[in-house]
């Protein structure tokens, strides 16, 4: 996606209805973008047609509109508050005309109304792109949205920390399922299904929250007839795609232990002002009154946050060590030690619901492992 065109905008003002602006409301407003690095809004003219997009680290929404005697290839970075202002300005009986003020600034024009700004920096990132689509799953718009309601409803009841657990979609068969567990919330494991005309098996987790917002806000539901295409890449891919009749909805792959127990770690962390190093999602490098500490995220059934630390180093392996080893592991509640690799590794599994007490954790495996370092060398 090239930087924005000054030159085009000049040559080709664009001519928006206030339906368009109305709709592209409702999408920022499901899709809470916000005026910042981590959302970005433009519109793109190419080949007669006007592709609003709206892109997060999250997804990539794109919806277009096919515009008579639009010509001219360009993108116009366009802030969420133009969009919503336009919805006050904007009147049914006349278009909006944007266009390029001068070279620092774009106007629209709406009967007798005008609003100036700024052209914002303008950096869309790069988008999802999928390199094969190995599966394919045809299904009524309207059903889907059902079913998707129905596979993110939590127990009644129950106070959510976080995202929560994530949702498997499973296709093939001629169905699309939707698996949910909430066994670490001391509920059990819930699959809701739909029938659907499929091409291939694939089993995923992606965004199918946002995917929900989508199909519950923005398709036609009257007469149930709408459809939409679920398009996935291979395992190995990035993502999936959501096809309806105007839009499209590109989301990559999560990580689910990552996405809720990854977040709620580094968020505890961030919160008593800890500087951490990643090693990708699941885990983060830190240090605690001067002993480096790892922590890793592990699904499961009773997911746990691994703590571990280096008591020693080139250490060799003898019955001695062992020996020694099983006394400290007898008289170190909650603490585990082992020999791996030359090294003595001390190690405390959280309960990854009990995030909160990571730093109180740390702070215990950095004071034994700093009693136990002396000792150890002369093993």
């Amino acid at each position: 996606m090239s930087p924005f065109n000054r030159g085009g905008l000049g040559a080709n003002p664009q001519s928006i209805p206030f339906d368009e602006w109305w709709r592209m409301w409702h999408f920022v407003n499901a899709f809470e973008a916000r005026d910042s690095v981590y959302f970005r809004v433009w519109l793109e003219v190419a080949g007669g047609c006007r592709t609003w997009h709206i892109s997060s680290p999250r997804f990539h929404f794109e919806v277009c509109t096919l515009v008579e005697g639009t010509s001219g290839t360009f993108t116009v970075p366009v802030p969420v508050r133009v969009i919503h202002a336009m919805t006050d300005i904007a009147t049914t009986s006349f278009d909006t005309t944007l266009a390029l003020a001068d070279h620092d600034t774009l106007t629209v024009t709406a009967d007798d109304a005008c609003l100036v700004y700024d052209i914002p920096s303008f950096n869309p990132g790069t988008s999802f792109v999928l390199d094969s689509v190995d599966c394919t799953a045809v299904v009524s718009a309207k059903r889907l949205a059902d079913v998707l309601d129905a596979a993110r409803t939590p127990p009644i009841g129950l106070d959510i920390v976080g995202y929560g657990p994530p949702l498997w979609c499973v296709i093939g068969d001629g169905k699309i399922t939707f698996h949910s567990d909430w066994s670490s919330y001391d509920h059990g494991r819930a699959t809701v299904s739909i029938e659907a005309r499929t091409n291939g098996e694939a089993q995923f987790h992606s965004g199918v929250s946002v995917v929900a917002r989508v199909l519950r806000d923005f398709t036609s539901m009257d007469d149930g007839d709408d459809t939409v295409t679920l398009e996935v890449d291979g395992p190995t891919g990035l993502g999936c795609r959501v096809v309806g009749s105007d839009w499209v909805l590109t989301c990559p792959f999560i990580d689910p232990v990552a996405q809720e127990w990854g977040s709620a770690m580094r968020r505890e962390l961030m919160s008593v002002g800890i500087e951490y190093q990643r090693d990708g999602e699941r885990a983060v490098e830190y240090l605690v009154d001067g002993v480096q500490v790892r922590a890793q995220v592990h699904g499961g059934r009773h997911p746990v946050c691994r703590l571990s630390a280096t008591v020693a180093r080139n250490v060799g392996n003898s019955e001695f060590l062992l020996g020694e080893l099983n006394d400290w592991n007898m008289s170190h509640a909650g603490m585990k030690f082992w020999w791996e690799s030359e090294k003595v590794v001390a190690v405390v599994d959280l309960d990854s619901r009990h995030m909160s007490d990571i730093c109180d954790e740390s702070s215990r495996l950095a004071a034994v492992v700093t009693r136990l370092a002396a000792p150890t060398t002369a093993l």
